[in-house]
């Protein structure tokens, strides 16, 4: 194998493990929201914690590994903002940073008023209404989703190179 080709493979690999993270965390949140007393929510979101950092942590290997690779296949991610033509790669890296202002945005800010409303119901020992109004926001319901379609997407871009 050329180091190229470990380049690309490793980047796969990674682009594996990101959507498997993403989705074992959709799943261990899921089983969490529908929790019916507050200690199995809390523990069940703690399990989700391992999917978590990886969905933090793998998007920037995943993102440095699949520009290495396009670099030493001497591929122009930047296409027409550097005179190239857009091409499946140059819409793929746009599809894969779309997701970014999510963070600040609707992740941090939701989180916070989220753990509020876990803190506030762990202290009372119930599942209160508050709390299953946090686990059921719209907001970041459809962010999470986005978020799995972008990478989704990216995934089918680099499968299918339709263009």
């Amino acid at each position: 194998m050329s180091g190229t080709e470990v380049v690309v493979l490793v980047h796969a690999l990674l682009g594996v493990l990101f959507i498997s993270a993403l989705i074992g965390r959709w799943v261990v949140l899921g089983l969490a929201e529908r929790a019916s007393d507050v200690r199995s929510m809390r523990t069940l979101a703690n399990a989700a914690s391992p999917f978590e950092r990886m969905v933090r942590a793998v998007p920037g290997l995943v993102l440095i590994f699949g520009l290495l690779a396009a670099y030493l296949q001497g591929r122009n991610v930047l296409g027409p903002l550097t005179g190239g033509s857009v091409d499946w790669l140059f819409v793929a890296l746009i599809v894969y940073l779309s997701p970014l202002p999510l963070i600040p945005l609707v992740f941090l800010p939701r989180g916070r008023v989220f753990e509020a409303a876990m803190a506030e119901a762990e202290a009372e020992g119930t599942v209160t209404p508050a709390v299953q109004t946090a686990w059921r926001d719209p907001v970041t319901r459809v962010a999470h989703v986005y978020e799995l379609a972008s990478v989704t997407l990216v995934l089918i871009l680099m499968l299918a190179k339709p263009f």
